[in-house]
């Protein structure tokens, strides 16, 4: 296969194939979308027609395949250096690969991992919930996510409103957050509220809602009974 091609899933309930997306629209990298459905009776076998995994994201690139998230967020880093998807800045780009790292490693063990985020809340864009009172390792976790999204932004952000001050792939791997926060109306501080709408105003993620909220079916797995959370 020649060319270009992100296998996605649904935009509405996608996790992982945000990210690489982001990056690939904000490098205006060309690229096709190939998207395949969840919860059909042939997803993974669709799915594993283009990665080992079953799963997606696959960026498939003059025939390459890459088939992780981060991999694959590394790569068109890679591909289109001059765009600054890392900070320039050797000390400043340890400290947004280790926040990326992290939030790739969703099964953690260690407290307030992010997994207790991503298994409680699903990804689900369009949907709006009445607020979700987190409590208990949920609680804990979005806890541990707003210090740490705070302590960068004070430390490497700026005008610009992101973790690093410019869009980096750390922005890239925290805006599925972003976007459960919303769903689910989670409060944050003041300063957390900001980078989330200033997150949802960036014009690829902008997109990505918009074409989110478009899709007209639902999975039902994806829409969970929030009073029992």
């Amino acid at each position: 296969m020649n060319g270009t091609t992100l296998v996605i899933a649904d935009k509405n309930y996608s996790l992982w194939p945000l990210a690489p997306w982001l990056c690939m629209k904000k490098v205006k990298m060309p690229f096709a979308e190939k998207l395949i459905r969840f919860g059909q009776h042939d997803t993974r076998e669709k799915m594993l027609e283009y990665g080992p995994t079953g799963r997606v994201p696959v960026l498939i690139h003059d025939g390459l395949k890459v088939w992780d998230s981060l991999a694959i967020c590394e790569f068109v880093n890679d591909l289109y250096p001059s765009e600054n998807l890392w900070p320039n800045n050797l000390l400043t780009r340890a400290q947004a690969r280790t926040f990326a790292a992290e939030m790739h490693a969703t099964g953690g063990a260690f407290p307030g991992a992010p997994r207790h985020i991503i298994y409680a809340l699903d990804t689900n864009v369009r949907r709006r919930t009445d607020r979700v009172k987190p409590k208990n390792h949920l609680l804990e976790s979005i806890n541990y996510l707003i210090t740490r999204w705070q302590n960068l932004i004070h430390r490497f952000g700026g005008s610009s409103g992101f973790l690093f001050d410019e869009f980096t792939i750390a922005d890239a791997m925290s805006a599925h957050l972003v976007n459960r926060f919303y769903t689910y109306d989670i409060k944050l501080p003041d300063d957390i509220n900001d980078y989330c709408e200033n997150m949802r105003k960036f014009s690829p993620l902008a997109q990505w809602i918009r074409e989110a909220e478009s899709e007209d079916w639902t999975l039902p797995s994806a829409e969970i009974d929030v009073s029992k959370l």
